[in-house]
């Protein structure tokens, strides 16, 4: 298989990654964003190390991150909530980086921890729209903006859910070699039930890459998918992934900078129930093509 790209120009092992990409604990280097590579996962990666140290593990980080991430959110009350909120929301998504980072370091990777690592995402995030809902009743606006609060939060959990499935499909089957899937009776029984209801919305949300997954692992060899399958499902999906990262939590950090200094920060619920879900769906589409591409290629 033809080894991705790496314009970075760095020293790589037979695995693909490189040297870099092993120090900070990346998943797969080649999927991340510029600014994830170059400032995310480097502060996460001190974190992370720290966290080591002390004994930590990534389900406190993923508690860490939720706690900074409210906090961030309920500066977000004010109208001018000034530059102590965006840090705070930086310090939150980079510790959001070094959970699993420090999963990865540790070899503490486990179904229950990607479920308090989402969990601790949606809390942050919760905590965002209700700030600016609540300031803007506060400020004299209309109580009709709950609704838009509550739609706009569904729909950044949808957005989240897709990005955060496509990039660990992906990772998967092209960094582990494994058929995406996951299982249940990993998860403790006391949270299983929330689980399997993520998992059966995630499948509905997906589509055709269900089938996909399904083929992969028909075709796996020992449980590993085979190499010729690697290399079409990369052709197919490598320029997706890439996309899905617009629905990342790093675009509406960077929105919410930009309408911080503007002052609008209740423009933040538009922004994501316009654009956002545009995205949502132009991405859908592609995703969908690639899916029947691949799936008319075996």
């Amino acid at each position: 298989m033809t080894k991705p790209r790496n314009s970075i120009r760095l020293v790589s092992f037979r695995d693909g990654q490189s040297a870099f990409a092993r120090r900070l604990a990346f998943k797969a280097i080649e999927i991340e964003e510029l600014t994830d590579i170059f400032f995310f996962r480097p502060c996460g990666w001190i974190i992370a190390r720290g966290a080591r140290a002390l004994g930590l593990t990534p389900t406190h980080l993923s508690i860490l991150r939720a706690i900074t991430g409210i906090a961030g959110g309920a500066l977000l009350y004010n109208e001018s909530p000034g530059l102590l909120s965006f840090v705070l929301l930086i310090l939150s998504e980079i510790i959001d980086s070094s959970d699993g980072q420090l999963a990865r370091m540790t070899g503490q990777i486990t179904e229950l921890g990607r479920v308090f690592d989402g969990v601790g995402d949606y809390v942050a995030h919760g905590a965002i729209y209700i700030a600016i809902a609540a300031g803007i009743i506060h400020r004299g606006g209309s109580s009709s903006v709950l609704v838009w609060m509550l739609l706009a939060g569904l729909s950044n959990a949808i957005q989240s859910q897709m990005y955060d499935y496509h990039r660990t499909a992906y990772v998967t089957v092209m960094s582990e070699g494994r058929a995406p899937g996951h299982d249940p009776a990993k998860v403790p029984s006391w949270i299983r039930w929330l689980y399997s209801g993520y998992l059966m919305m995630q499948r509905w949300l997906i589509g055709p890459h269900a089938r996909v997954e399904a083929a992969l692992a028909v075709r796996s060899v020992n449980g590993r998918v085979r190499e010729e399958d690697r290399v079409r499902y990369r052709e197919c999906f490598y320029r997706p992934v890439h996309g899905w990262n617009i629905l990342g939590s790093n675009t509406g950090l960077y929105a919410l900078g930009v309408l911080i200094w503007l002052h609008r920060v209740d423009l933040f619920l538009i922004f994501i129930l316009l654009p956002m879900n545009l995205a949502l769906i132009a991405l859908w589409f592609w995703q969908r093509t690639a899916d029947r591409k691949f799936l008319a290629g075996l």
